[in-house]
């Protein structure tokens, strides 16, 4: 094979002075423009996953958890937080008390699960403190009377930070008698950025979980952070079990969080087995590219093969061609892909904002046509209530790699089988069709 004559022969076919180009122009557009989808989808399915993931383990699950004794003493609790601290790698060990109940206001009542921690957890726990975000009052839980409510719980029961509320408990240890109000003060609102966590979820003071949860309708934990919680944590566990007293269940958030962890992932697959099937179509269309180049330039290619150009540099100068399209169209697709990928939530909101927009200007004049119509109502393209309050960008290198070269692998495969056929027919079978 003459390397040179094809790699010249593939120039030529690129720059189509016989308008042969186009072809391969609608080729590179076609493969762009289905790979700004599958970008899109893969960066911000990564971002989202990493994101909630990440405050589900910070705010949520913790790293790993003890369940204990819901009869166990503060005093004992602050015991095996302090010895479980002490253990290698582990940065946090925080006492918790756990339940459920209702919340009671002037306006409203809400189901909530109230989580009872000490009141310096921001001070112990670094990574809760981080997702963690007051939004108005403070996060002071010193007096037992405290409590903390999320922005769509203090929506729903229409309080504000300062308000006083009623927390309703089953106190009776037979779960059969009359239940427990007891007044709290909200002392402040706060936001994770996952409107689940915060759905349904106060927090208030250790001291007032004796107050307002029988042993019974309660559950205690000590919740602990590594430094790595993405490394494999067997070894720490068996470290925080010994100095937790030896006969205790050490629970990682793989296992409290697998089933939750393994949706996201199979939807995130899903997702991209979709986008990569319309990629994959794109990439085929270099095939019939090629075919048409071949045809329109028939007679140069019986030329070629009766003064004795060799099948395989024929072979070779239509694979560089597709080999060079879908490289260039992979190389335009992530490029504008990763751009609309960066710039996701300002994305969403101008479409939002301009179908929004529309849909005023179209309620206006249909109730200038039909007066008393009732106005379109609005549209939502990422609705925060399921998800996290904003996306989270994560770019993964690796997958971006993954998917541009899967795609130029598939072009160049795609071109090389019409041109394969097309350097086998002899010379005078093209010659007597032209």
């Amino acid at each position: 094979m003459n390397l040179r004559f094809a790699a010249t022969l593939g120039r030529r076919i690129l720059r189509g002075r016989d308008g042969t180009a186009r072809y391969l122009r609608g080729a590179i557009m076609g493969i762009a423009v289905s790979l700004v989808p599958l970008v899109v989808v893969m960066e911000v399915s990564t971002g989202m996953i990493q994101g909630i993931t990440a405050r589900l383990l910070e705010v949520g699950t913790y790293h790993l958890q003890i369940p204990v004794s819901p009869t166990t003493s503060t005093a004992r609790l602050a015991e095996l937080s302090a010895s479980i601290g002490g253990v290698a790698d582990v940065v946090a060990a925080v006492p918790e008390k756990q339940g459920t109940g209702m919340i009671v206001s002037a306006s409203g009542a809400a189901g909530v699960s109230i989580r009872c921690v000490p009141p310096d957890v921001f001070a112990r726990d670094a990574g809760f403190k981080a997702y963690f975000t007051i939004r108005s009052g403070t996060a002071d839980l010193s007096r037992d009377d405290s409590v903390l409510l999320s922005a769509a719980l203090a929506a729903t029961l229409a309080v504000a930070a300062g308000d006083s509320v009623n927390i309703l408990t089953t106190w009776d240890e037979a779960m059969s008698g009359p239940p427990r109000l007891t007044p709290v003060r909200v002392v402040g609102i706060y936001e994770t950025g996952y409107q689940e966590l915060d759905a349904t979820l106060a927090y208030a003071s250790l001291g007032l979980a004796q107050h307002i949860f029988s042993a019974r309708a309660s559950r205690a934990i000590i919740g602990v952070k590594v430094k790595d919680p993405f490394a494999n944590l067997a070894v720490i566990e068996q470290r925080v079990a010994a100095a937790a007293g030896g006969e205790v269940r050490v629970a990682s958030w793989r296992d409290i969080e697998f089933s939750r962890l393994a949706s996201f992932r199979t939807t995130k697959a899903l997702l991209l087995f979709i986008m990569a099937l319309i990629v994959a179509v794109a990439a085929v269309n270099v095939s019939s590219a090629i075919v048409m180049i071949l045809f329109e330039r028939r007679h140069e290619l019986g030329i070629l093969k009766s003064i004795g150009v060799d099948q395989s540099s024929l072979a070779a100068s239509y694979l560089l061609s597709g080999l060079v399209t879908g490289a260039a169209g992979t190389a335009a697709g992530l490029g504008l892909g990763l751009l609309v990928a960066v710039n996701i939530n300002g994305v969403i909101a101008g479409i939002t904002g301009a179908v929004n927009g529309s849909l005023r200007l179209l309620s206006l004049a249909r109730s200038a046509i039909i007066p008393g119509s009732a106005p379109f109502g609005s549209f939502t393209l990422f609705n925060s209530a399921y998800y996290l309050s904003s996306i989270p960008i994560k770019i993964d290198v690796l997958e971006i790699v993954v998917a541009g070269a899967a795609t130029i692998l598939l072009s160049a495969v795609a071109s090389f089988i019409p041109a394969a056929r097309a350097a086998r027919i002899r010379p005078m079978d093209i010659l007597k069709k032209v």
